[in-house]
């Protein structure tokens, strides 16, 4: 592939040599596409659902892939943007393989990026990622495509995703007990809201792979510090709790009126790991890196002398 236009912003022999494990491979097609173009060469592709009719309008696969397994359609996608990219495809599901499995499959991944609306597979995820030291993102579309979220994680942040969504793991436990799941609906959420979405992604999946480089996507990850919670404003409709989350954290005046949505809010967590979370306390212990490999307790174990 022709990097010319492109390798003064990220670094394509870097990002080359790194391997990128995506779970889920529906409507992140185009972003695992973009990737490619982007010099990604060395994909996992995790899905165990096959396409569907329904799927050709949303999800940037095409009418003569029905019927086969997603990670195989978008596999061939990839070689045909870049005939030398070597792409392994695993038609199962992520959360029945055991530790493991992980170790033994997805060990030498370099990111991991978990973009299904599975709630099960994100938290399991997210263990994963902590116990292979591994930079991951979380992709989220919200109910009718109105907004969406991206959560990133590397070894240099104290939180991880269960701490920054610690109530949604408490919702879906009561909501477990009830024989419901929380997983958003996809209905009303169109491809254009799945790959604005992506796009903000995109970045930040280039800014992990690259970081350190000398141009700005290698600079990103450390421009946005702690700030790994990401909120996207689709539509103008886009609530949380009623609350319009994206003009109230930017400070926008009610009567703003060039503001309209399409905006972004990266926030961290406000306890700033103050309180791990039990998959950091299981893990991690509750020690954090600080970005240099050196690992700095933050506060002593209730169990320690």
């Amino acid at each position: 592939m022709q990097f010319d236009r492109i390798e003064n912003v990220i670094d394509i022999p870097t990002i080359q040599d790194k391997v990128v494990t995506i779970v889920g491979a529906g409507g992140s097609a185009p972003l695992i596409e973009n990737l490619t173009r982007s010099g990604v060469q060395h994909l996992k592709l995790v899905d165990h659902d096959t396409i569907n009719d329904v799927n050709i309008s949303r999800q940037g696969h095409h009418p003569g892939d029905i019927g086969a397994f997603k990670v195989d359609a978008v596999a061939q996608k990839i070689r045909a943007i870049n005939p030398d990219a070597t792409v392994e495809c695993y038609p199962i599901d992520f959360t029945t393989l055991s530790d493991e499995e992980i170790h033994e499959v997805f060990g030498e991944t370099d990111l991991f990026i978990f973009a299904t609306d599975s709630f099960a597979c994100q938290a399991r995820g997210n263990i994963v990622a902590l116990l292979l030291n591994t930079s991951a993102i979380w992709i989220g579309l919200y109910a009718g495509g109105l907004g969406g979220e991206v959560v990133f994680w590397h070894s240099g942040l104290d939180c991880c995703y269960r701490c920054l969504c610690s109530s949604r793991y408490e919702a879906q436990k009561k909501a477990n007990e009830q024989g419901e799941s929380l997983d958003p609906p996809s209905d009303g959420a169109t491809i254009f809201d799945i790959q604005l979405l992506d796009s903000i992604a995109g970045h930040i999946c280039l800014g992990l792979l690259t970081r350190g480089s000398d141009n700005r996507f290698g600079r990103l990850i450390d421009q946005l510090g702690t700030r790994q919670f990401l909120q996207v404003g689709i539509s103008p409709e886009f609530r949380v709790n009623e609350n319009d989350v994206i003009r109230k954290y930017l400070g926008i005046d009610e009567n703003c009126k060039p503001y309209f949505a399409w905006n972004t809010i990266a926030l961290s967590d406000p306890r700033f790991g103050d309180d791990p979370c039990p998959d950091c306390e299981n893990i991690r212990g509750h020690e954090f890196g600080d970005g240099s490999g050196i690992m700095l307790r933050m506060k002593p174990n209730p169990s320690s002398p």
